[in-house]
């Protein structure tokens, strides 16, 4: 088994820009296709990291089938593309740290789906805004979208679903529900794990998770060292901001309790330690105090974003669980 200390993650997020490029080539990588199972990299038909347990909780415990979409980990250099190709083998051995990092703590309620996309360099977020900057999210969309619809495709007609994404991901599994999902689509959605970005609660379908049990509705939150203040570009009211700890939009910090099941995945061959984040909302953010991982002292920056899963992974899991066992007692 790979050994991976969360710190790694939290270090390539404050230097895994270096050497790159604002000079990228407006490409177009060939589109993938659905239809075969090498354009996923989760899928129940195939044996993958997905179907990883760190807990030793049982997995698929009610057949609701996920759709998880991973966040950025294309970084092109000088001449790359905009687009990731998602047949280029550098990339998809990238894509393999979120899917065992996190997607694995939405397994349990059932089999986790997630495309390889073409998806948009790092650089949108660095750069100005530009035609180019604007295409490549628009492509990455657009495979998105297209996933889905296989998904659905491939699923039980009717059947409930779960929504999963951090960072890029969650921006497009945003786009998706808000240009998408029509009434029958937004009453199969038994929750939106959609981690990493700020929502406009104000202006989405789904209505903001303000208890741990409730269902048909958005979860988010971006997670930064206690006393951070951000900005906001939407009114701090209509946030999308939930405590990752209590599953509700309560301002009180909250310790991470004794139970293990509670904890973070910090090393992939320990399992979930409890005592590792806390967690309160502040201003349309999660704060956490310094969270106590391996290389902790050595960290410097102040946004936690890489970790915004995994500090809270064992909670998530649970509450995937609870989210799940409630759909299927009010709605069968």
């Amino acid at each position: 088994m790979r050994l991976r200390a969360l710190f790694l993650v939290f270090a390539s997020f404050a230097f895994g820009s270096c050497g790159l490029s604002e000079k990228l080539v407006d490409t177009v990588p060939a589109p993938p296709d659905y239809a075969q199972s090498h354009y996923w990299a989760a899928h129940p038909e195939v044996k993958d990291l997905s179907d990883t347990s760190f807990t030793g909780v049982p997995l698929n415990q009610f057949d609701i089938p996920v759709f998880y979409v991973s966040p950025t980990v294309y970084f092109p250099k000088k001449g790359g593309s905009w687009n990731a190709d998602p047949l280029e083998a550098d990339f998809r051995n990238r894509f393999q740290t979120p899917i065992e990092f996190q997607s694995t703590a939405f397994n349990v309620a059932g089999p986790i789906y997630a495309p390889y996309y073409r998806q948009a360099a790092y650089q949108v977020y660095t750069t100005p805004a530009s035609t180019a900057s604007s295409n490549a999210y628009t492509l990455a969309y657009n495979d998105v979208r297209l996933a889905f619809e296989k998904f659905l495709s491939e699923i039980p007609n009717g059947s409930p679903f779960i929504l999963a994404a951090h960072s890029q991901g969650s921006h497009h599994l945003v786009k998706l529900v808000k240009e998408t999902f029509d009434r029958e689509l937004l009453s199969r959605v038994v929750a939106a794990y959609l981690v990493g970005i700020e929502i406009n609660a104000c202006e989405f379908p789904l209505p903001l998770g303000e208890s741990p049990e409730q269902i048909g509705c958005v979860l988010s939150w971006r997670t930064y060292k206690e006393g951070e203040e951000i900005p906001s570009k939407f009114p701090l009211e209509c946030v999308a901001i939930t405590n990752p700890l209590t599953w509700t939009a309560t301002t009180q910090k909250v310790l991470p309790t004794h139970e293990e099941m509670m904890g973070g995945l910090i090393k992939l061959d320990r399992g979930l330690q409890w005592d590792v984040a806390t967690a309160q909302i502040h201003a349309g953010v999660v704060w956490s105090e310094l969270p106590k991982i391996p290389g902790a002292r050595f960290l410097r920056t102040k946004n936690y974003h890489r970790g915004d899963i995994n500090l809270y992974y064992g909670s998530i899991q649970q509450n995937v669980l609870a989210r799940s066992l409630s759909y299927l007692k009010e709605r069968r």
